[in-house]
């Protein structure tokens, strides 16, 4: 099948997925559930999320005459920014009057703000290498896998590209296993978690050119088997190899989940539920938003007086969490992120229109 002119549903389902597994880590002791309980696999959300941004990256720029890397720097630059920027800036006034609000990394000062506003890793008071919004330490990965991404395009062969980029991500790695740099600049942008924006670009690849040949029965429910396999692997790592290093523990697991899910999509078994795509779209207003929620849900829970309580109220409070995250997340995705970065677009590429062959696929992108 052509991946050219339709959402990959299955990836707007899991985006869904990604966020509120990354949802459930931060959420865990809210409740003795938590504390009792391991969910750190829902952590794997990032991983996940590394992998479709790396899927969606090779998707958007695929072929042999790419947009420009001005282009495709400013479409990413809009998808993401704005966004990011309002709710740092928010929580940096709102840490000036009250700075436990900002977490452990204390009140942030104005060079705080800037780094954070550039996407400049750093390590903050706690000793964390968290900006403000301690979400953003991933876009720091994304921004410099965008940056790139850009630079790539000067190649015109698609497969040189991909190429480059892998050859770039992996000497990175590798510098950081043989130097171990401790400064923060340097850790992030040689962190093992750099090949998995790889590993996305040749996941697409895959897709895009693999026939269409196997698409019965049979072949649905191996596709199933792998992605219901790399979950069970998600959720037995915390209990049975918690020392593993999280790209095995967790990064091979997440490529089976997003193999599986694109070998479903290719086999016709795709994501139909409406509330489930509009969460797909919704997961980056939802992952940037939903800690502020949680902190809210904290501080409730405190002034009640229910820090401690049986596992049935447990359960129904991180059911309410969810349910408010999503709300707020799908408010804020609709009522701000989306007319916000729909009108930077039209604006910034009024004069730059999209190729018709890539048009409809810019809105799974991350």
């Amino acid at each position: 099948m052509p991946a050219t002119d339709r959402t990959i549903r299955n990836l707007q389902a899991l985006r869904a997925v990604a966020a509120f597994m990354v949802v459930l880590y931060h959420a865990r002791l809210l409740t003795p559930v938590g504390q009792r309980v391991s969910f750190d696999f829902g952590n794997a959300g990032v991983d996940i999320f590394f992998l479709i941004s790396g899927f969606i990256i090779a998707h958007v720029t695929r072929g042999d005459a790419p947009e420009s890397g001005f282009v495709f720097l400013l479409k990413r630059a809009i998808r993401v920014i704005p966004l990011y920027w309002l709710l740092t800036l928010a929580l940096f006034a709102a840490a000036q009057v009250a700075p436990q609000l900002a977490g452990s990394g204390g009140k942030p000062g104005v060079v705080e703000l800037a780094k954070s506003l550039l996407f400049v890793p750093y390590v903050d008071a706690s000793g964390e290498r968290h900006p403000i919004l301690f979400m953003g330490w991933t876009l720091n990965y994304e921004i410099f896998f965008y940056l790139l991404g850009g630079a790539a395009l000067m190649l015109r062969r698609e497969i040189a590209r991909i190429a480059a980029i892998s050859a770039v991500l992996g000497a990175l790695v590798l510098a950081g296993f043989v130097l171990r740099p401790e400064g923060a600049i340097l850790a992030t942008y040689t962190d093992l978690l750099m090949i998995e924006f790889a590993i996305g670009m040749w996941l697409n690849l895959a897709f895009r050119r693999t026939p269409m040949r196997a698409s019965g029965r049979g072949y649905r429910l191996a596709s199933m088997a792998l992605c219901i396999a790399g979950m069970a692997l998600l959720i037995a790592g915390d209990y049975f190899w918690p020392g593993l290093v999280r790209e095995v523990k967790w990064g091979v697991p997440a490529m089976m989940i997003v193999g599986g899910a694109l070998a479903l999509e290719h086999g016709g078994a795709t994501a139909r539920s409406r509330a489930l795509m509009l969460m797909g779209e919704a997961s980056y207003a939802v992952y940037l938003t939903h800690a502020f929620v949680i902190k809210a849900v904290s501080i409730a829970l405190g002034l009640a007086g229910l820090a401690t309580m049986s596992w049935g109220p447990s359960v129904l409070i991180l059911l309410g969490v969810y349910a408010l995250v999503a709300a707020v997340g799908i408010a804020v995705h609709l009522a701000i992120e989306k007319p916000l970065t729909q009108g930077l677009r039209a604006r910034a590429l009024r004069d730059r229109p999209a190729p018709a062959s890539r048009a409809r696929t810019e809105a799974p992108g991350s």
